[in-house]
């Protein structure tokens, strides 16, 4: 069997001009990451990412933690396939409309950009419309070609990560929750269930062979306590 490591990114700059940047702890997250991994004697025969920046700042976080260990990594891999949904998209477009529709959404749509529960609330209420009612969409990526992207991130990966051994993808909350549902069988109305708690810097491992796929672990974090001594290194967005 061989394993692939689904790795969410770590904090980002919410609230900010830029989202797609690692905030301080985001980064603080990326080298817990790579000491848990280093800790854990891991090593690596494949890396990859999504091109958000976000994504890639945390797999040079561990890339940084490895070198200073002198451990070999191969190198970076980028896969637009492990790309975030476009929840600011979704939000942009599907909004104005569900506020007409939802009135008793206007409260935190108000307040969303300053507050991160409204945020997660908006979030939320837009996800599923655009995952369960698929709204029609000239601009939107649908959640089947969503779909069918992380389907080829993943295919691709398993194709080239060959028996005992193991690969890290870097990307994000609603991609490990989709492939998690995905490989598990689950439905589209599960997916945001499985989104929400996704935490930053989190792992989530799966075992394969060359024709099939299971979710093994999910969600892991406590290692950022653990080595940290804290528990002021846990976020969610």
């Amino acid at each position: 069997m061989a394993e692939i490591f689904l790795v969410r990114h770590g904090q980002a700059s919410f609230g900010t001009d830029n989202y797609d940047q690692l905030s301080e702890l985001g980064y603080q997250q990326g080298k817990l990451l790579g000491q848990h991994f280093l800790q854990q004697e891991q090593r690596f025969h494949g890396l990859y990412s999504g091109t958000l920046a976000r994504q890639q700042q945390t797999a040079q976080a561990l890339i940084d933690v490895y070198r200073a260990a002198a451990v070999e990594l191969p190198s970076l891999t980028i896969d637009a396939n492990w790309n975030e949904f476009d929840n600011h998209a979704q939000v942009e477009e599907l909004l104005p409309a569900m506020l007409k529709q939802y009135p008793g959404l206007a409260k935190d749509a108000e307040n969303m950009m300053a507050d991160k529960k409204s945020f997660q609330k908006i979030l939320r209420a837009v996800f599923q419309y655009w995952i369960l009612e698929e709204p029609q969409s000239s601009t939107l990526e649908s959640w089947p070609q969503s779909r069918s992207r992380f389907e080829a991130g993943l295919d691709a990966v398993m194709q080239k990560n060959s028996s005992g051994q193991s690969a890290a993808v870097f990307t994000s909350g609603g991609v490990i929750a989709a492939v998690s549902a995905i490989v598990m069988g689950l439905g589209a109305d599960k997916v945001y269930g499985l989104f929400e708690p996704v935490i930053n810097a989190s792992v989530t491992r799966f075992v394969h062979n060359q024709h099939d796929i299971s979710l093994s672990s999910f969600n892991e974090h406590q290692f950022l306590n653990a080595i940290s001594g804290s528990t002021g290194f846990i976020s969610y967005r």
